[in-house]
């Protein structure tokens, strides 16, 4: 009855646009297949890189690492993870580190595989003179052998593409606002990382503005 009353509610209010999209709140999650599933058993090394972009808030490197080795091995997908105080001893040792690859860091790191994740956009407004906080983070990723090479994708030199996140704005006038919304983006971006090597379900697609757009 009450599914009965909010398409009624919704035709009313916007015709067909907002019953397709009232349809969609309770349509059953939709399962999606891995992308790419890693081979099983292995210790992972999580690489954080902004060597194109020189992201300014350099927390933001640790949050998303932090949270990708806890989803790996939640997940199953690792069997471990190389913890990223590692990484952090391992790259100030000497300038050597600059001049090894990803294959070779994740090998004097202990590591099997390395997930390396290249920061192609980050910022938490749009604006620094404005109120608003509008967090973005955008990322490629790829999945390198320590001793095969690259492992995914293969038909990408760039690596995959993760979808975006873009947080809704938020009028915050306390500059320390900043680090919860690095949070939230190191949050769903890493949730979206590790969604590309694991079968899940996802809330079945359909919101108002593709409704809109659709011109049902």
């Amino acid at each position: 009855m009450l599914a009965a009353g909010l398409l009624a509610a919704a035709a009313a209010a916007g015709g067909c646009a907002a019953v397709s999209w009232t349809v969609a709140q309770f349509a059953p999650p939709q399962k999606v297949d891995a992308l790419y599933k890693p081979p099983k058993g292995k210790t992972i090394l999580v690489f954080v890189d902004d060597i194109y972009t020189e992201v300014a808030y350099q927390p933001i490197k640790v949050e998303l690492t932090d949270r990708l080795n806890d989803r790996l091995t939640k997940y199953k997908i690792a069997a471990a993870t190389v913890p990223y105080k590692n990484f952090i001893t391992l790259a100030s040792a000497g300038r050597d580190f600059d001049n090894l690859t990803v294959a070779e860091a994740g090998r004097r790191l202990g590591a099997d595989l390395v997930l390396y994740v290249h920061i192609d956009k980050f910022s938490l407004r749009d604006d620094e003179q404005s109120p608003l906080w509008h967090g973005q983070l955008q990322a490629t990723i790829r999945i390198v052998d320590v001793d095969a090479g690259r492992l995914w994708p293969l038909d990408d030199p760039e690596g995959y593409a993760v979808p975006p996140v873009d947080l809704p704005a938020v009028d915050n006038s306390s500059a320390a606002y900043g680090s919860e919304v690095a949070r939230q983006l190191a949050e769903e971006m890493a949730e979206r990382i590790v969604n590309c090597f694991r079968d899940h379900t996802a809330p079945a697609q359909g919101t108002w503005e593709q409704a809109q757009q659709s011109g049902v």
